[in-house]
């Protein structure tokens, strides 16, 4: 697989282009694209030749979708988002004006509502939704053999916010400690700042420290 990462958004978030390979023609996914210029995402993708099949959120906040139209429109593809962040995508619009003092239209509706255990595909490679609140009521943590993509739920030394609208401090609590059932080799991908890896999540991350899960493997 084939992983280049974008930093878009006033917000500093990551978007990510997902690829089987960087041969023309190759199945590809664009991840969390949060703001509606994406001009560098455009040009990799075309300038590879990739074929995007879809578009995939990790969850509803602003400085992750607000770019889902552009890549809908640009290449006619699906948007897939959890169920139970609806109600935020919803919003955008208005956290638009209140976070960025953006005007920006109103979302059209997700093509595909995610719910736990759904399979995700790139070419032949497997995503498993985890379904991961806390953060945002539908975050979500899309887990592969060797890499992970976590959204807002688990960064590198440090977790999202708990003290946003729609957030729960108590599910996020639940959503760390599944991911504590994560093999220490797998790569993350997170929704802000650098990768990072489970192993050295859980050595290092003092929002790991004292929770209870599932042994690694």
């Amino acid at each position: 697989m084939q992983v280049a990462a974008f930093t878009v958004s006033p917000l500093l978030s990551n978007c990510y282009v997902l690829s089987e390979s960087l041969t023309p023609g190759s199945p590809t996914v664009v991840i969390d694209p949060g703001d509606p210029t994406l001009d560098p995402v455009l040009d990799y993708i075309e300038r590879h030749q990739l074929r995007v099949t879809e578009v995939w959120a990790t969850h509803a906040h602003l400085d992750h979708v607000l770019g889902v139209d552009v890549i809908r429109q640009r290449f006619g593809v699906p948007a897939a988002v959890h169920a139970a962040d609806l109600p935020v995508w919803r919003e955008v619009p208005a956290d638009a004006a209140r976070w960025l003092g953006m005007q920006v239209e109103p979302l059209a509706e997700p093509d595909r509502l995610l719910q736990e255990g759904d399979r995700l595909r790139v070419g032949d490679t497997v995503f498993t939704v985890w379904h991961t609140p806390g953060h945002s009521p539908g975050g979500v943590v899309l887990v592969g053999a060797e890499l992970a993509f976590t959204g807002d739920t688990l960064f590198a030394g440090t977790i999202g916010r708990v003290d946003l609208p729609h957030a729960d401090p108590a599910a996020m609590q639940r959503s760390l400690a599944r991911l504590l059932a994560l093999p220490d080799e797998l790569t993350l991908y997170p929704g802000h700042m650098g990768r990072t890896t489970m192993g050295e999540e859980r050595r290092a991350n003092p929002f790991l420290q004292n929770l209870s899960g599932p042994p690694s493997r």
